[in-house]
């Protein structure tokens, strides 16, 4: 657990390092900022988004044109209002629970760049291993949101567990819901649920 707590934080740490330049990613934009935080955030869902497509289009899969736009760039923003939704669950449920009073901006911030490891999901791209690093992003992304919300908040143990859980519910079982067989529109590894979606659809006898 040590060890697991001591690469969370060296992911973040590097995140924020390759994030933040000395000047900002944008002018006007404070380096460590709640406005860097969701740059990141957003940088690395749309990797996530892309890696997704990628591995549609080297499948051969076809309609690229429309898919992009459905899966990368839809679904980034999505994934985005999606994980902000997350947040919201965290704040009330640990405000709710623990009477702490919960800092939007340090909440905003520490979960932004803990975002960054979704970004890994770009590596869809590589044959045969494509489903696997959607699913490995996705579980460091989860973990290292669980080491936000900890740094963000002063809480340890089950109840950030519980609040970071519930929230990663909304997020994961909203993008299912938006990936169907006709309109692949959730990111990353959810682009395979809407080409399963259409498998079985088109041939119900064969899949038991």
């Amino acid at each position: 657990m040590i060890l697991l707590d001591a690469l969370l934080a060296r992911l973040n740490a590097l995140a924020a390092r390759l994030a933040a330049p000395e000047r900002g990613l944008l002018p006007g934009v404070r380096p460590g900022s709640p406005a860097t935080a969701l740059l990141v955030a957003a940088g690395s869902m749309l990797l996530f988004g892309l890696g997704g497509w990628l591995w549609w289009w080297t499948s051969g899969l076809g309609d690229i044109a429309t898919v992009f736009a459905k899966t990368v760039l839809f679904g980034a923003f999505a994934s985005f209002g999606l994980w902000l939704g997350w947040l919201i669950i965290v704040y009330a449920i640990l405000e709710r629970l623990t009477g702490r009073t919960v800092r939007v901006e340090l909440l905003l911030r520490e979960a932004g760049y803990a975002t960054a490891p979704l970004g890994l999901g770009v590596l869809m791209v590589l044959p045969g291993l494509a489903f696997g690093i959607g699913l490995f992003a996705i579980g460091v992304w989860v973990l290292a949101m669980q080491t936000a919300v900890e740094r963000a908040t002063g809480e340890r143990g089950s109840v950030v567990m519980m609040a970071n859980a519930a929230g990663f519910a909304l997020w994961a079982l909203v993008l299912t819901l938006l990936s169907t067989g006709s309109h692949p529109l959730a990111p990353g590894p959810f682009v395979a649920e809407s080409v399963w979606e259409a498998v079985v659809r088109l041939a119900p006898g064969a899949v038991r």
